[in-house]
């Protein structure tokens, strides 16, 4: 039987009711020729994710888990960066915002085109959160979708704040936490303590893995 410290005894998933959300898995953020790598940024930790994000894709499919992706599309004319009186994030670093929408930068990594393919939905998304001006969470409504497995990059920014949106809309959120990265593992570690600590169960991908396994063992023999 799977064992989790953060997870009930005896706790299975229900597949039906489980989405996998894959958070910006893009050039700009994860190839080192990509806008953050070009312009210095340590890319090498958010291109570790990729190899654990295909697993659970893979997996989460064999098992009849819908994935959702996101895709983070930046405007080169977006008024709302000239607004700010406090330089925005978009233009602190660097030679400006990285996905600009229509370009290789906003694409998905070519590592991960071959899955990105139907049954996967797709969010685009101009802001960090998954859930901010987006339909993401009329879709999980539609779907009657009740857990969220949560991986992609950066950790900090566009995941924590997908993570905090969705405990905050009631979802029971399981984060998977090598197939998440920024460019500073201290950080990364320390968003993850907050979100074992308050927002859902944080688990390997091979623990994700195995449960998926299970559930779905589980499932077929009441069948």
């Amino acid at each position: 039987m799977f064992t989790h410290p953060q997870l009930p005894k005896g706790y299975l998933l229900n597949l039906k009711q489980t989405a996998l959300l894959v958070i910006d898995m893009q050039n700009g953020f994860c190839s080192p020729k990509g806008s953050l790598g070009s312009n210095g940024v340590d890319v090498s930790m958010m291109q570790a994710t990729i190899k654990p994000v295909s697993e659970l894709i893979e997996a989460g499919r064999a098992a009849g888990i819908l994935d959702i992706w996101t895709i983070q599309e930046h405007y080169p004319d977006d008024i709302t960066r000239r607004r700010h009186r406090i330089v925005p994030h978009t233009l602190r670093y660097g030679s400006g915002p990285a996905a600009l929408i229509g370009t290789w930068d906003a694409e998905i990594v070519d590592e991960l085109k071959p899955l990105f393919h139907p049954p996967a939905e797709v969010i685009r998304k101009h802001r960090f959160s998954a859930f901010f001006d987006t339909r993401l969470d009329t879709l999980l409504r539609i779907k009657d979708i009740k857990t969220l497995i949560v991986c992609g990059v950066s950790t900090t920014l566009c995941v924590e704040t997908t993570i905090r949106d969705a405990y905050q809309r009631d979802y029971d959120v399981i984060i998977a936490t090598d197939a998440i990265a920024t460019d500073s593992d201290e950080a990364h570690q320390a968003s993850m303590r907050i979100a074992a600590k308050y927002f859902g169960a944080c688990m390997k991908t091979s623990e994700i893995i195995e449960l998926i396994e299970e559930s779905r063992s589980a499932a077929v023999a009441v069948e």
